[in-house]
């Protein structure tokens, strides 16, 4: 195996280990860069020197605009407003442009938005997927089912891949209640379906940013609770960085630290080289002194990535969404002592593998054969699944709520902590504290002895650690 290859599979291991500590689906956040790999558009450089060329009175090249405003590409948006409303009015009569665009209710901006949408909505039309030479990519992100995507794109690729999931765009993100359930796509700055809605211009960027903290609010619980994995986008976007910028503070307490559950994605187009090892975690300078350091993977293909992410499921989109919605409308009704509930059954519903067999799903479990043999530091060699699963019953997402804490991560910053303090990870390894059951992917189960030490070190108490086979402790004292 490549220096490379080594990297790739030693970086999809820790992804997929968080994904298994949350115990929660992924959220994707989507940027142009996956528009530009299956539909093949521009970039936004590229998008405005295209709406240059479009426009037959525009007599500059798009240089012309870079330079008037020092590379302000929103500043480059705001100019070609005005050349295109200028335009549109002189060709009124010829119906150029829809009339009903040139209603009062609409900004000046809406023609060359109008734009936009024309040229992302024609290369969206000429999309297939048979013979496509991503096609592969596409059949795995198809089967994917994430919890959320946000997206700042403005095509319809997304939808056309995952229509099971619901669009929500621009502004309703922050005004609908149920943007945040399962199954919604985010475009948190428009969509060529709503023009109106494109976050392209001066103007529109800053109206975006005085309401970002509302946005950001919104999406917290996504960067507290669910790994997020930012795709197409490159460490630099401006978007990406004022976003980080907003939570940093609270899902950072360092700079030094890496945010475990977020995951930049960074996709090269030519070759990468085999004798190479990227970095597996970045800063991203969010500026006035202030970083945030992210889990980091360089590839020149999504393939495995979307491997590594599909989470298998009884349960189509449709079905958790409005299961979603009908326990919170369960709950909040007033009329719950009426519901005729099997509520026996009910408390038995532990996991999605126990509701889908309440409801009639078939669902096979795959997580361990029972000819597996795992040998447990401390413990004979066990075989039996369900002996396995009964002396470790836990996520860290468990682990979490047992000790009465908002969020699996700080769970997993004291298992950190016990290495820095002993030297001894306690999930390298199937031990008493720990098991990876997992067949294809990490599956980490934790113990109640996992539970009780893992109190003690978040509780800055002192405590012993078993870390080898032959029992061998080691004493942590606190002052």
């Amino acid at each position: 195996m490549s220096i490379y290859e080594t990297y790739i599979t030693e970086s999809l291991t820790r992804l997929r280990t968080v994904l298994d500590d949350s115990g929660t689906r992924p959220i994707l956040f989507a940027g142009s860069g996956l528009s530009r790999r299956y539909l093949g558009s521009p970039d936004w450089l590229g998008l405005l020197e295209k709406l240059i060329k479009l426009n037959p009175i525009i007599k500059m090249p798009i240089g012309f605009y870079t330079q008037n405003t020092n590379n302000n590409l929103p500043a480059v948006a705001s100019a070609l407003v005005d050349e295109y409303q200028t335009y549109a009015w002189e060709q009124y009569e010829n119906d150029v442009f829809p009339k009903e665009l040139y209603d009062h209710s609409h900004s000046k901006s809406i023609f060359l938005k109008s734009q936009i949408a024309k040229i992302l909505d024609e290369l969206s039309d000429t999309f297939f997927e048979d013979g496509h030479p991503h096609s592969k990519e596409l059949e795995i992100l198809k089967t994917l089912k994430p919890h959320a995507i946000i997206t700042t794109n403005y095509d319809s690729l997304l939808e056309k891949l995952l229509p099971e999931f619901k669009v929500v765009v621009g502004q309703q993100v922050i005004r609908k209640k149920e943007a945040t359930n399962i199954g919604h796509i985010l475009k948190i700055h428009g969509s060529t379906g709503k023009p109106e809605e494109i976050v392209i211009s001066e103007d529109d960027y800053i109206l975006f940013h005085k309401k970002q903290k509302y946005l950001t609010a919104k999406l917290l619980t996504y960067f507290m609770e669910h790994p997020v994995i930012f795709l197409g986008y490159s460490v630099t976007d401006s978007n990406i960085k004022s976003i980080l910028a907003d939570i940093s503070e609270i899902v950072s307490g360092d700079n030094d630290e890496v945010v475990n559950n977020i995951w930049f994605i960074e996709w090269k187009k030519e070759e990468i080289d085999q004798e190479t090892r990227p970095p597996m975690d970045k800063p991203i300078d969010l500026g006035e002194g202030k970083s945030i350091r992210v889990n980091y993977m360089l590839v020149n293909s999504f393939e495995r990535l979307f491997e590594s992410l599909y989470q298998d499921s009884a349960m189509g989109i449709n079905t958790l969404r409005e299961l979603q919605n009908n326990i919170y409308n369960i709950v909040k009704s007033k009329t719950i002592t009426d519901l005729e509930v099997d509520m026996v059954n009910v408390q038995n519903i532990t996991d999605e593998n126990s509701l889908a067999r309440l409801i009639g799903l078939n669902q096979e479990d795959n997580s361990i054969s029972s000819r597996e043999r795992i040998n447990l530091m401390g413990f004979a060699t066990i075989a039996d699944h369900e002996q396995l699963i009964s002396m470790f019953p836990m996520r860290l997402s468990d682990i979490a709520e047992k000790l009465g804490l908002p969020y699996w991560y700080y769970v997993d910053k004291a298992i950190k902590q016990i290495q820095i303090d002993t030297g001894f990870n306690l999930k390298d390894s199937n031990n008493i504290y720990h098991v990876d059951i997992g067949i294809k992917q990490p599956l980490h189960r934790y113990s109640v002895e996992a539970l009780e030490l893992l109190k003690k070190v978040i509780n800055n108490e002192a405590y012993n650690v078993i870390v080898d086979d032959a029992g061998v402790e080691v004493c942590v004292t606190r002052e």
